[in-house]
């Protein structure tokens, strides 16, 4: 009797380990890149978007450095 409790409850353990792994293999493919074809262009938008505030702030950071320099020509 002891045996078969034991025997029920190392079946029960990897039961609901095998259905955790299961849940957690779904997760990982539900986030995978390749499931949503739009994900990608709206990265793409995202980096572009990110890269025309870069060089926004690069002529912004260059405009600040000729104002700087002017200033201190005139002190």
């Amino acid at each position: 009797m002891r045996i078969s409790r034991i025997l029920t409850g190392l079946t029960i353990c990897i039961l609901i380990i095998a259905g955790l792994f299961i849940f957690a293999d779904r997760m990982i493919h539900a986030q995978s890149p390749d499931s949503d074809p739009g994900i990608s262009g709206k990265l793409d938008d995202i980096l572009k978007n990110q890269k025309q505030i870069m060089q926004g702030i690069e002529s912004i950071r260059s405009e600040l450095n000729i104002l700087k320099i002017r200033v201190t020509q005139q002190q």
